[in-house]
């Protein structure tokens, strides 16, 4: 006696069981929209580099939130703290190692990030390096951030 036709029987029976198709895994996003998602991020950070203040709130939602490291900050309180930095000196940033996803019109990617700020007339400090999360969000075509966690990674004691 052959054992396929009792396999097959088994797994038509099994089969015969389910009521639902298994779900098919997700598409990766075009590159194109994990693209778009991670210029906007960029866009962000530029605003802040050339102290660009109104750039900078413009591509928050009203219901941004920040978990910088161990401290929520809403939209409001960032941007005004950013904008008081802008008196005392420069952040510049180097983000890569982007992991992007989009569906619909949410997108989050995850990335490093490493910054170095310089006081006015100063030199510039150590780098600063992060592990970071943005959601996004689609509103009227374009993209503009909701949620964001910072998390250092580099502390020096004391800092």
């Amino acid at each position: 006696m052959r054992p396929w036709p009792a396999l097959l029987s088994l797994a038509l029976a099994i089969a015969g069981c389910r009521d639902t198709a298994p779900p098919a895994p997700s598409p990766a996003a075009p590159s194109d929209e994990a693209s778009e998602v991670e210029a906007t991020l960029r866009r962000w950070y530029d605003a802040a580099e050339k102290h660009d203040s109104v750039s900078y709130a413009e591509l928050m939602l009203p219901t941004f939130f920040i978990f910088e490291d161990t401290t929520v900050f809403d939209k409001p309180t960032l941007a005004r703290l950013v904008s008081e930095g802008f008196t005392q000196g420069t952040d510049r940033s180097t983000l890569y190692d982007f992991k992007t996803q989009v569906s619909g019109d949410v997108a989050w990617t995850s990335f490093r990030n490493d910054e170095v700020w310089t006081p006015n007339g100063g030199t510039p400090g150590a780098p600063r390096r992060f592990l970071e999360s943005v959601v996004f969000r689609r509103v009227d075509g374009r993209w503009f951030l909701e949620r964001y966690h910072a998390t250092r990674i580099n502390r020096v004691p004391g800092e």
